[in-house]
């Protein structure tokens, strides 16, 4: 049994996350300028749009980076699963388990 780090995904995060704020804040502008009575909602809504910027921001930032090394980890293992056909030993701690190190 394997343990992953990360979904086995290959594909990038969709982009229209990042039109959230967008639409917050044009939603709100539009709100402001419509009726004098929905200007504090319209307001809101508008900053609302403004702080989630960063949120979503660091959403996708943090969804990029986990599929970039996802991609990473997937081509190690397949340059692996290459290299252990070949006979070449993957795993360089394999010897060393349950032996003490030598103090040199």
């Amino acid at each position: 049994m394997t343990v992953r780090a990360f979904p086995p995904t290959r594909e990038e995060p969709k982009k229209r996350l990042l039109l959230i704020p967008v639409v917050l804040i044009f939603g709100g502008m539009g709100l402001t300028m419509l009726h004098p009575a929905l200007r504090l909602i319209g307001s809101i809504i508008a900053l609302t749009g403004v702080l989630s910027v960063f949120l979503v921001g660091m959403v996708v930032a943090d969804l990029w980076a986990a599929s970039r090394r996802t991609r990473s980890l997937a081509r190690e293992r397949d340059v692996g699963a290459v290299l252990s056909a070949e006979g070449v030993e993957t795993d360089p701690f394999e010897d060393a388990v349950g032996e003490r190190p030598s103090d040199e």
